[in-house]
């Protein structure tokens, strides 16, 4: 885990995301406490997520690297098809977030329902997502 004073990380900036660390992600069978999903954050943009995880035939968890919990914040977008659902992870900054945070790599996890059962429809990387 690295720790770097990040001036970029203020509320006219945005930063990029360390690789995926599948240290930090919870392991199957641990508590996971998923990411809530937020509608309130700024300065946002969509996040690679490395993996996922059919939970029920309603619910993905999609595995990500985020920033520090005390500053940013996620939230997903799905749309779905007949044959795929396309998911982008969002991370934004919470509007009280401190001027200066710091590049805190942490796996991170966000739990995704569907319309539709998943069934055989491929969970693939949802290009160009609209931001806020």
């Amino acid at each position: 885990m690295c720790a770097l004073p990040l001036s970029a990380c203020s509320s006219s900036g945005s930063t990029a995301s360390p690789p995926f660390d599948s240290s930090q992600a919870p392991q199957s069978g641990a508590t996971e406490v998923d990411e809530p999903h937020r509608n309130d954050l700024t300065n946002e943009r969509a996040v690679d997520w490395e993996r996922h995880e059919i939970v029920d035939e309603n619910s993905i968890r999609v595995f990500f690297t985020a920033g520090t919990s005390s500053c940013f914040g996620a939230r997903a977008v799905v749309e779905e098809t007949d044959t795929a659902v396309e998911i982008a992870v969002i991370e934004g900054t919470f509007p009280d977030a401190p001027d200066a945070c710091t590049l805190e790599a942490r796996g991170a996890t966000i739990l995704v329902e569907t319309e539709q059962p998943v069934a055989d429809r491929d969970v693939v990387q949802l290009a160009d997502p609209e931001l806020h």
